[in-house]
């Protein structure tokens, strides 16, 4: 959600919540005390201005300590109201998705919420992914809509679907117009085989984004002839109420001398974040990331998918290709990574968060449980029921990113501390437990949809 300048109920609590406790604590000295007579301006023995005497013993009241993260998220947890969605006649969002799909080289799990301002205001999920998969590859879209725009949900949708049906079904063509293609992707970095296989992805990966924008403009035509929207709006349905960001990846898992790597190609337009992780190395080498944020004009805003920015010169310089030992691809909208900032380190974090809550494996045999415990606040849902969840952050001294390092490199230690630990499952499946942790955790001043892809290669290709 981009642009929005109102302040949240949270905010709202937080400021009224301080001024209470300047009235109940004082600041510092804080206590008026008789100033002493100018003898220049004191007539000496006068009777009707007479010295004013000091307190025997002034009370010097000490500031209120700030509150943490965590007792302003308990504080604030319960003055979020739960709304359905209000039905005025336009496309409805679910209020959840999520979605798993196995591949012979691992599997994709996904899984989009409401946030709770929508919740707060009866309105839909701005938010939308897609996924696809094949025996040579993974593909993943991730599409948030903005959120003052009011079609912006059904801009992310027509958007990740066409993309990722559009990605798929070019590079099935291409694997089978192509039986080397992979070859050429093992091939040594600085090849020309390696190159030319390159300028065969590449270019398919930056039409996506074309054929998203595309998808739009068709949709705007069929909107524009329901008049169920015009009423909606007071007004003709424009392309800018369709606006939304745009991220895709396209995960080709290769052999290298034998040994597995990653093939991937991604391009981003907006807010949010992609990233591979290599499970298996430590922070130095663990984290690359796959696109950078796109920042508008003034502050909060963001870049759209539009004219200008699906231009192929523009999406050239958004457009990354990497090879190596990642293991685990992150595609996220803003309202994950912005609770995860900077993404180096901090995707690390996010890693181990989605370990620590059953999300991703962890391997081994899980020990006794060891503090902290889960954190249970309160959901913003129907039920109002609070759910435990572990956060990683609570290990953590402070925000050094130096810590965080430190704690990525012992993150075998780490099993003690999580859900499985404490015997506590929040789904079923990965996908469920995916879709209930980004529904119910917290992280302050974190109130927009959350959506999540994660692209896990486990076995050889």
């Amino acid at each position: 959600m981009t642009n929005e300048f109102n302040l949240s109920p949270e905010e709202i609590h937080e400021q009224q919540l301080t001024m209470k406790i300047d009235e109940i604590l004082p600041p510092a000295n804080k206590v008026e005390l008789a100033k002493e007579p100018v003898p220049s301006e004191q007539p000496k023995n006068s009777a009707e201005t007479p010295l004013p005497k000091l307190p025997q013993n002034p009370v010097v009241r000490k500031p209120a300590a700030p509150l943490s993260d965590m007792e302003v998220m308990e504080h604030t947890a319960g003055i979020w109201h739960y709304m359905d969605i209000i039905d005025n006649g336009t496309e409805l969002h679910a209020e959840t998705h999520q979605k798993r799909t196995a591949a012979p080289f691992g599997e994709i799990i996904g899984a989009r919420v409401r946030g709770k301002k929508h919740k707060h205001e009866g309105t839909n999920c701005d938010d939308y992914f897609e996924t696809a998969v094949t025996e040579d590859f993974a593909v993943a879209v991730v599409c948030d809509g903005a959120g003052s725009k009011p079609l912006s949900r059904i801009g992310s949708r027509v958007s990740s679907e066409t993309a990722a049906a559009f990605l798929k079904k070019s590079l099935s063509e291409l694997f089978a117009q192509m039986p080397e293609l992979k070859s050429g992707l093992s091939a040594d970095l600085s090849s020309a085989e390696f190159m030319a296989a390159c300028g065969r992805i590449a270019p398919l990966i930056r039409q996506s984004a074309q054929e998203a924008f595309k998808a739009q403009r068709e949709e705007l035509t069929r909107i524009s002839e329901d008049e169920k929207y015009q009423t909606a709006l007071g007004r003709a349905p424009t392309l800018s109420d369709l606006s939304t960001t745009f991220l895709a990846a396209v995960v080709i898992p290769v052999t290298v001398n034998g040994v597995r790597e990653t093939f991937m190609a991604c391009v981003q337009v907006g807010d949010g974040c992609i990233c591979a992780l290599d499970s298996s190395a430590d922070s130095a080498k663990c984290l690359r990331l796959m696109g950078e944020a796109d920042s508008g004009a003034f502050s909060g805003e963001t870049d759209f998918l539009s004219e200008k920015t699906v231009k192929p010169d523009v999406l050239g310089a958004k457009t990354r290709i990497s090879r190596g030992s990642s293991d685990t691809i992150l595609l996220m909208s803003d309202g994950v990574a912005d609770d995860y900032f900077p993404a180096n380190p901090m995707m690390e974090r996010l890693y181990l968060d989605l370990q620590m809550n059953g999300i991703i494996p962890i391997e081994g045999k899980i020990p006794p449980s060891e503090d902290p415990a889960p954190i249970r606040f309160k959901c913003v849902s129907q039920s109002q029921q609070s759910v435990a969840l572990q956060y990683t952050k609570q290990l953590l001294s402070g925000k050094s990113e130096d810590e965080m390092r430190a704690l990525w490199d012992k993150r075998d230690a780490l099993k003690c501390h999580s859900l499985d630990a404490f015997r506590i499952n929040i789904g079923d499946t990965p996908e469920e437990r995916l879709c209930v942790w980004l529904d119910n955790y917290n992280e302050r001043g974190s109130f927009d949809d959350r959506t999540l892809v994660c692209i896990r290669i486990i076995d050889n290709p």
